[in-house]
């Protein structure tokens, strides 16, 4: 069974980069998603099987819920659903409830997500490379001239996700690492350490000529909160020196972020965001003028006209740029509720979190959720959703629920005593 995660872990980065092969009609990247599924789901028997327990939550029950919704869903409107765009919703949801019941204690966890960042330096290392080369160019924007890189991913989005969840992640190991005695600080590790502050920096600088502006907030959204929660005079000189740099770098912002000044500055908002709020009204109209099935089990799954070409005319409904407004026209009024209310239960499980991981996780929850609001993040890149919910397992592992347990009795002695 260790084996199995340790294929998962360090391969889930790696094989969410573009290589072009394709199997069956599928490129590698659904072929590992559909493989890296099957690897969880044997582990789960496996230690189900032998432990005979399974960890069920609240959580869980939301969790299926949404599962079985957008099947049925898919099987509702057959006839203009995707089935690949079914498969991506509840992939990651799937992923969450295995891990939380194959990884059973805190220093498990730590062992296999130290493993899911050494495979991030693969694609990390490669991006790097090809974008200091000149190589994987996305595009060169005719308005400002802005070269966007997607390294080795297959668009600049992902790799700036990737990027950022990086980050997050290595922050919240490091945070991780400093709260048991029985983990070593990463500061300690010393080779994973100057290893890991070297892929940090070509993170960065990937993540920087991706020009991701989701990302670029959702990141810096992450260490604000957490910063703001745990060091409020690093968080200030941190927010100097960040004046500093878009003071002297002005143009090179504007650059950037042209059609939000340009949108703001003119009479015409709709286009605020590369058109954001134009999508967003074309969207809710459009899901509002659906027949009462429509308006409780949306458009279908997958029923979203694309900018890619093989999907251009699949129905009314435009690609939102929102996970939510996504998950609204396309499983409905029910499977949105699902949705939001499964997102709660997670919200509430970390807020049982204790010291610094519990602002840690709340970070990762606002910043991915920010994200999920502002662009296809987190749900419809089911890679990344996978990576994202591994990481997130570690809210309900039960070491949690017996040392809080033990803290309860402990208290409980306690309070006896001096009774």
């Amino acid at each position: 069974m260790t084996s199995l995660l340790i294929l998962f872990f360090f391969f889930r980065p790696i094989m969410f980069v573009e290589i072009g092969w394709l199997v069956f009609s599928l490129n590698v990247t659904e072929v590992f998603a559909i493989f890296a599924s099957g690897i969880l789901i044997v582990a789960f028997i496996m230690r189900a099987i032998v432990t005979k327990k399974i960890n069920i939550s609240i959580v869980d029950f939301f969790l299926f819920s949404f599962v079985f919704w957008v099947w049925f869903v898919y099987l509702l409107y057959l006839d203009h659903s995707n089935v690949k765009d079914a498969a991506k919703f509840v992939l990651p949801f799937i992923t969450y409830f295995v891990l939380k019941n194959v990884v059973t204690t805190v220093k498990d966890y730590s062992r296999y997500i130290k493993l899911m960042l050494i495979g991030y330096s693969v694609p990390i290392l490669a991006s790097t490379f090809l974008i200091v080369q000149g190589k994987g160019l996305y595009k060169v924007l005719y308005w400002n001239n802005l070269f966007r890189y997607s390294g080795a991913y297959v668009n600049p989005h992902n790799l700036a996700h990737c990027m950022a969840l990086y980050l997050m992640t290595l922050m919240i190991f490091a945070v991780i690492c400093s709260q048991y005695d029985d983990l070593v600080p990463i500061l300690k590790q010393r080779l994973f350490f100057v290893f890991s502050c070297m892929i940090s920096v070509f993170a960065l600088y990937c993540l920087y000529k991706s020009y991701v502006r989701t990302c670029f907030f959702g990141l810096l959204l992450f260490i604000y909160y957490y910063l703001f929660r745990v060091n409020k005079k690093l968080l200030a000189f941190l927010s100097l020196i960040m004046g500093v740099v878009l003071i002297l770098s002005a143009a090179v912002v504007y650059t950037i972020f042209f059609d939000m000044v340009d949108a703001v500055k003119g009479p015409d908002k709709s286009q605020f965001g590369s058109g954001r709020p134009m999508i967003w009204k074309h969207n809710i109209e459009t899901y509002a003028a659906q027949p009462l099935d429509g308006i409780l089990a949306g458009v279908g799954v997958g029923s979203v006209t694309s900018h890619i070409n093989e999907r251009q005319k699949v129905g009314d409904v435009l690609n939102s740029h929102n996970d939510f407004l996504d998950v609204l026209t396309q499983t409905g009024l029910i499977g949105f509720i699902l949705f939001i209310v499964f997102q709660l239960c997670l919200l509430q499980k970390i807020r049982l979190l204790e010291g610094r991981e519990r602002y840690a996780f709340l970070a990762l929850f606002l910043a991915v959720t920010f994200m999920n609001f502002v662009s296809n993040s987190y749900v419809t890149r089911f890679g990344l959703g996978q990576m994202f919910y591994a990481l997130l397992a570690y809210i309900e592992l039960p070491e949690h629920k017996i040392r809080r347990q033990q803290k309860l009795e402990a208290l409980r002695q306690e309070t006896e005593q001096r009774l």
